[in-house]
């Protein structure tokens, strides 16, 4: 059930994306955002962790590559530069992996 509740949390990073894009303040983006704020907060509660991947190294246990973005720096390579969904974990275990873009170093 907690995995079904995640593509609503989704929904909601899209929304406050779309009105930052957009360059709004207004208080529905607040009230928005305050929902999403409450909802990681019940996630919290059932030991539901969000996953911030950016710089790290890829790890296909908890990271589904999406994309290849190429490098030139050996020290990206593999590295993940881009987060298209987060991650979950339920304790150690993986909910749902992120889904990233990860750095390949071209020759």
């Amino acid at each position: 059930m907690l995995v079904e509740l995640l593509d609503v949390l989704d929904n909601l990073d899209r929304a406050i994306d779309a009105a930052k894009a957009a360059g709004s303040h207004d208080p529905l983006l607040q009230g928005v955002e305050l929902v999403k704020r409450q909802f990681l907060s019940k996630l919290d509660g059932f030991g539901v962790t969000r996953l911030d991947p950016l710089g790290q190294a890829f790890d296909p246990a908890r990271h589904d590559a999406v994309t290849m973005v190429p490098t030139t720096d050996a020290a990206q390579d593999h590295v993940v530069v881009g987060v298209l969904t987060p991650g979950y974990l339920a304790g150690e275990e993986v909910l749902r992996p992120a889904t990233v873009a990860v750095a390949k170093l071209q020759e």
